[in-house]
């Protein structure tokens, strides 16, 4: 009796621990499912699609650049001698007819003083010469001697006069200083350049296009420009040069003439060119953020059944929103517009927008 007692505890004792062996396995299977659903929903990513559209438009090009000046031009000196007076450094603005430069003139100035001295008494010597002709007093000979002593002297005095002037050198233009060559106590030469000043009623505004911007630009093109240092100004433009050969990042230099003119216009402002509607177009836009990588090599994802697929297409902004593309999408296709981060060629998704 106490044996089959025994035997019986042990009989439960083994049922217990079956029952929970197999209950342990049964959690562990449901678990393992569980675990494998949550990593098959975690491993599906979030995203947003849209429908591409056809839309009619125009495309207008904006892009930044600086002011600078059309012309620079070399103040030369025409004379020689010990410079007593300089006037401005870079960035001075400077007024034809303004003095930039005195040069020493004590003889000079004698000698203009003493070349106008002659002209007066050879005046008055071919005045009382002329009136003695007139009654035979003198030969003809005398009167053609005074009147060739008149035109020396006033030859001579033209050209003290002028050297004189030219002690003092002037701007030949309105604008800005660029650079200053001379101080004061050098020696002047003739010919010798003393400042180089940007010409202010020449002013044109440098732009870097990018290649698929250049074949929409032309000489002649109108634009409209706005400068930050100009506020609330729009300043009308011309397309003055088009640039043929591109720099180290693959833009071409574009120079606009600047036609109207500001009292604070000058060289080495910043702002922005707009071209309007250099392009018409009819075509499937999207939003740009659709978009991976640059429009210049132009990448979409889109939908396909539970997955998506990347692929190229041509682009060109339309503005800083929208781009059109030209090639590689159709109307009836799901592109997707969130969480490309995420994805690869086959990558899963959910779409939150459906």
């Amino acid at each position: 009796m106490k044996i089959l007692k025994k035997y019986s505890i042990i009989l439960i004792i083994l049922v217990i621990v079956a029952l929970v062996v197999f209950r342990l396995f049964g959690n562990k299977a449901k678990m393992d499912t569980e675990l494998k659903q949550m990593s098959e929903y975690s491993s599906v990513i979030p995203i947003e699609v849209i429908t591409p559209e056809v839309q009619e438009s125009s495309v207008s090009i904006e892009e930044n650049g600086v002011t600078k000046s059309g012309a620079e031009i070399n103040i030369l000196s025409e004379t020689a001698g010990k410079v007593v007076y300089v006037y401005g450094k870079p960035g001075d603005q400077v007024s034809v007819g303004q003095t930039l430069v005195r040069v020493e003139k004590v003889v000079v100035e004698s000698q203009y003083k003493l070349a106008r001295l002659n002209l007066e008494n050879a005046e008055k010597d071919y005045s009382r010469f002329s009136n003695l002709a007139g009654g035979d007093a003198i030969t003809q000979q005398q009167l053609e001697a005074a009147r060739l002593n008149l035109q020396n002297a006033q030859a001579t005095y033209t050209a003290a006069n002028k050297q004189l002037q030219d002690t003092e050198i002037k701007s030949t233009v309105n604008g800005v200083i660029a650079k200053r060559m001379i101080e004061v106590g050098d020696n002047l030469l003739p010919a010798l350049p003393v400042f180089s000043v940007l010409e202010k009623n020449r002013m044109v505004f440098l732009v870097k296009l990018a290649e698929n911007d250049l074949s929409k630009i032309s000489r002649g093109q109108k634009a409209e420009l706005t400068l930050d240092a100009i506020k609330g100004k729009v300043l009308r433009g011309e397309v003055q040069t088009v640039g043929v050969v591109a720099d180290m990042s693959g833009r071409y230099d574009t120079e606009i003439k600047i036609f109207d003119q500001d009292k604070n216009l000058r060289s080495g402002l910043s702002g922005k060119v707009r071209f309007a509607d250099v392009v018409s177009y009819k075509g499937v836009t999207i939003p740009r953020k659709c978009i991976t990588g640059s429009i210049n090599n132009a990448s979409v994802y889109l939908l396909q059944g539970d997955s998506v697929i990347s692929r190229k297409v041509l682009a060109t902004s339309i503005d800083d929103t929208k781009v059109l593309v030209t090639e590689g999408l159709g109307t009836n296709e799901k592109v997707v517009l969130t969480g490309q981060i995420n994805l690869q060629d086959g990558t899963k998704v959910r779409v939150l927008n459906k």
